[in-house]
């Protein structure tokens, strides 16, 4: 099967898996030499794309999306993401053969590549809950996309997505957990996850470096991205008071202006300059 879009022309080359909502396949680009592999989605039913498109258009408005393309071809829509190398987490982590340490190396990088994901919400709910999390060979860690849309629930939110991924460091750091000598990162997400007291990823982030044997240097772009993604909402507080005066300050200029003819508090620093001790500048 081959799909038209405007700049590529998708072949099938592998069906994932096929139900009566979507379907999910491995396509090529046959418009690109390089035959550039991609995720493909087709969906055949109209209320679970219709409430994918609002659940991406609203992304799209506060984060750059993962999304690639979308498009209707012969009364089917089309999803397109980007095509990664399956290397499942549940078949490749070999939790047995690391120290605690690049365990919870792992589990900060799973956290990470969620935090980093752009992806909607409800769209990280399916990746983690559809077992589409990847640990490459150097135990860094990525998300792939071939999703079932059929269970998509919009509701989904950050918190049910914090959950989710906290399970799955549970996972990874139970072979870590000896008889006598517990990891201490391991009694901390237990006693914190049954509260449910994970709202957010930075908390659950926050938490692992706190309690983790030993931190591994990262370059500084990713230490700056992930300070970003941590303290987003204040500095967006922060820039919206920081907007917010200036406006206040440039209406009250242009109002004062406006009824004096000029701006009093301005004369603070011209005037200041007039005189120098006797000597008046503007002779």
């Amino acid at each position: 099967m081959v799909y038209q879009s405007q700049n590529m022309r998708l072949k099938t080359v592998r069906l994932i898996a096929r139900n009566d909502i979507n379907e999910i396949q491995v396509c090529e680009n046959l418009n690109d030499s390089a035959r550039g592999r991609f995720v493909v989605i087709v969906v055949k039913d109209h209320e679970v794309i219709k409430r994918f498109i609002e659940l991406n258009e609203h992304a799209e408005e506060v984060q750059e999306s993962v999304l690639l393309d979308y498009f209707s071809c012969e009364g089917q829509y089309l999803i397109v993401y980007p095509y990664k190398n399956e290397r499942p987490f549940d078949l490749f982590y070999v939790g047995k053969a690391l120290t605690l340490a690049q365990a919870e190396e792992v589990c900060i990088n799973l956290i990470i590549a969620c935090m980093t994901s752009n992806l909607p919400w409800p769209l990280l709910y399916l990746v983690l809950t559809q077992h589409q999390v990847h640990i490459a060979r150097d135990n860094s860690v990525y998300l792939t996309y071939a999703l079932d849309l059929s269970e998509l629930d919009t509701s989904m939110q950050e918190k049910d997505c914090v959950v989710e991924c906290a399970k799955l460091l549970l996972k990874v750091l139970a072979p870590k957990v000896k008889r006598r000598r517990k990891a201490n990162s391991y009694i901390l997400l237990t006693k914190k996850i049954d509260k449910r007291a994970y709202d957010r990823f930075r908390d659950l982030y926050k938490d692992l470096e706190l309690a983790a044997v030993q931190e591994k240097k990262r370059g500084w772009r990713l230490r700056v991205r992930i300070w970003f993604e941590t303290n987003r909402d204040t500095l967006f507080r922060v820039i919206l008071v920081i907007s917010i005066a200036l406006a206040v300050f440039v209406i009250l200029t242009f109002l004062t202006n406006l009824i004096f003819g000029d701006v009093p508090w301005l004369r603070l620093f011209i005037r200041s300059f007039e005189k120098i001790g006797l000597e008046s500048l503007l002779q």
